[in-house]
């Protein structure tokens, strides 16, 4: 299958190709990213994807298919929205669970997901940027528990477009929670010079230091939790090399808080 995506649509291709190989390897089981890699004609080398990214692509995506899974069995049958999806495969590694599910993503991507991931009935697609947001009237919500997943976005959006989406999202279904992933200060300013980034020409537009300062954006906002990526206990499963190299990061300040995870609770 061939893709001609550019700048930031074409990033999605970098956690699709880091889970895949560390599915290889035994460190993050996603047999639908190795498939999907099989299946594009698409020369994933030139992406430069450093080993340590892939790691933290993987690690990233563990906690969040963890989480998602742990909400679901809490709530029972609930709507989850999948902001910026790229090629995930989330609803098909968790089992295909039993609730409502939307993946939005932009047209040319949502195009190339169908194919790999068709469509079911109670697993949808809507093709739009995040920022449009007529693409909520797409989504149909009955009073289900509510569940945002924004993986490897919102480092991408300017912050009035982040206070603008939590807002909206708030207006539709009055209470939500939401997990997403977000980068330092000094992460955006430094990542114009990461391989993988700099070759796609996308740029790294928010990183917020303190995540405490979120819940500013919207009334009745509440700061829940932040997961590191460092404590993740599959660094036990990575060669000497990166077990070493993430229990000195783990120590540092800075290195912690690089990337890390953020669950809030929108009230």
């Amino acid at each position: 299958m061939n893709i001609d995506l550019d700048g930031e649509m074409e990033t999605l291709l970098i956690p699709l190709y880091g889970k895949a190989k560390m599915s290889e390897e035994g460190i993050f089981v996603d047999t639908f990213a190795q498939k999907s890699v099989e299946n594009l004609n698409f020369d994933f080398t030139s992406l430069k994807i450093q080993k340590k990214t892939q790691i933290i692509l993987a690690f990233r995506a563990e906690y969040m298919d963890r989480f998602t899974q742990e909400f679901l069995s809490s709530n029972g049958k609930s709507l989850v929205l999948h902001l910026g999806c790229g090629l995930d495969s989330r609803y098909f590694r968790i089992g295909q669970p039993e609730s409502i599910w939307y993946e939005l993503d932009f047209p040319e991507v949502i195009s190339i997901k169908e194919q790999l991931y068709p469509p079911q009935e109670e697993y949808s697609y809507i093709p739009s940027s995040v920022n449009d947001h007529s693409w909520l009237d797409a989504v149909s919500w009955n009073g289900e528990p509510v569940l945002v997943i924004a993986e490897g976005l919102l480092m991408y959006l300017m912050e009035n477009e982040i206070r603008e989406l939590i807002k909206v999202l708030k207006e539709k279904f009055r209470s939500y929670t939401i997990i997403f992933d977000v980068v330092s200060k000094l992460t955006v300013k430094y990542s114009k010079h990461h391989p993988s980034i700099k070759r796609t020409g996308a740029h790294l537009l928010w990183g917020v230091d303190d995540p405490r300062e979120m819940e500013k954006f919207v009334e009745g906002s509440k700061y829940l939790k932040t997961i590191y990526m460092t404590e993740n206990p599959s660094v036990r499963r990575l060669t000497p090399y990166y077990r070493i190299m993430y229990t000195l990061a783990d120590l540092s300040r800075l290195a912690r808080n690089a990337h890390r995870i953020v669950i809030m609770k929108i009230l």
